[in-house]
């Protein structure tokens, strides 16, 4: 099913650029303003400037943030700081970091991954997505033809087969470490893997594969809509290098695997939640310390009272997929959040649960739900179906600038 490439990354180069750790940034979608002014001050060749460059006053069609970023891809090339591998190669890809006083490493690839309609089956998202505007990731997409950051994929590995490879290249040698960077608590590792029979072997593993979409989504449509748009002008010698998108690809039961729950902060509709919990739910009061022990599914935060909800027996859920209604964030969303918003309440995001918390005050709500795991996902991707959008957040995200990829050569 699912057809991976080697590709040709383009990487700093230390000798050059300076210590990967102040090169690298997050993803564009989680680079607030206040950060962004951080990674640019931290060296002056931080990729923010390619992934989430600033738009300045006087931009136009012919000098804006996206030519910027073009340019910026081009002067750092010719420079060195910037240099595209000669021998195309997946890339292995360690990651360290720390959670719940825990030391964890999630262990993955970077692949060029063939792009399939979601018609097809072969790539299948998870949950639902909130409609925003993709143009800003089109735009770049089309003027640097170089995937940025990488989309979050998933796939089966029941018998262990592809982790067993990637132990073995990496302890007798196959595979060549590169580079390493270290980010406040979380370490990047990264080795490329260039052997034809490894890469062969690799392939032959994942052809039969479906790739679950974790993070990206956005960025998947609009590879595809770029890709679609080349075919529609007869671009042929184009197409190649846009027929695939840049993947970081991780197997579902990873040790290093984590699924945070995305909690509900509930604004201006109090007098809704009460009326929603008196009908569809039991209530019953819990204490802060013993969330993480008995991981209750639904829980209500409210001037410093914790609140576990469950489900009253026989709520009607008929709207609800069956495949998916049992599970915790559908059941707050259709029973608790939907009255809420019809209610006129505002209702925002936060994935630390302790912020979460701190957040209920002065008449704001915080709905605590249980997190899903990727074994769940899968089976719901399966059956065609989509969770509630802000079911899940991948933690800790997978940064841009370790390894990009060109769609033609540079």
């Amino acid at each position: 099913m699912a057809e991976v490439v080697p590709f040709h990354g383009l990487r700093y180069d230390e000798r050059t650029a300076g210590d990967l750790s102040d090169l690298i940034c997050p993803p564009y979608d989680v680079i607030g303003d206040a950060e962004r002014e951080a990674l640019l001050a931290r060296s002056p060749y931080n990729f923010v400037r390619i992934e989430h460059a600033k738009s300045e006053l006087g931009d136009d069609e012919t000098n804006d943030k996206y030519t910027r970023a073009k340019a910026a891809i081009d002067e750092w090339t010719e420079r060195g700081v910037l240099g595209r591998d000669r021998a195309a190669a997946f890339y292995l890809y360690d990651h360290h970091f720390e959670l719940g006083g825990q030391h964890l490493r999630r262990r993955g690839l970077f692949a060029a991954l063939r792009l399939y309609e979601m018609s097809r089956g072969v790539v299948r998202p998870h949950e639902q997505t909130i409609p925003k505007d993709k143009s800003d990731r089109l735009r770049l997409l089309a003027t640097t033809q170089v995937n940025t950051s990488p989309i979050f994929g998933m796939f089966e590995d029941a018998r262990g087969h592809v982790a067993a490879m990637i132990e073995e290249w990496m302890t007798q040698g196959i595979a060549r470490h590169l580079a390493e960077a270290q980010v406040g608590s979380e370490r990047h590792e990264l080795w490329a893997v260039d052997d034809a029979a490894a890469i062969a072997s690799l392939q032959r593993e994942l052809e039969d594969a479906r790739i679950y979409l974790a993070d990206g989504h956005h960025r998947y449509e609009v590879a595809l809509e770029h890709l679609n748009e080349i075919e529609a002008k007869g671009a042929g010698t184009q197409r190649d290098g846009a027929g695939h998108v840049l993947a970081y690809l991780c197997a579902l039961d990873d040790p290093g695997l984590r699924i945070l729950a995305t909690h509900r902060i509930v604004t201006g509709a109090r007098a809704a939640v009460d009326a929603a919990v008196a009908r569809s739910f039991n209530a019953a009061p819990i204490d802060r310390g013993a969330l993480g022990d008995t991981r209750p599914g639904i829980v209500l935060v409210r001037d410093g009272a914790f609140t576990r909800l469950e489900p009253k027996p026989g709520g009607d859920l008929s709207s609800l997929s069956e495949t998916w209604r049992s599970l915790p964030v559908a059941q707050a969303e259709a029973l608790l959040i939907e009255p809420a918003r019809r209610a006129g309440g505002a209702v925002r995001y936060e994935h630390d649960t302790d912020r979460a918390i701190d957040a209920a005050t002065s008449g704001t709500d915080t709905i605590l739900i249980r997190a899903v795991d990727a074994m769940t996902l899968k089976t719901v991707a399966d059956e065609w179906e989509r969770l509630p959008p802000k079911t899940t957040y991948f933690y800790p995200k997978v940064p841009a600038g370790l390894a990009a990829r060109p769609l033609r050569g540079r």
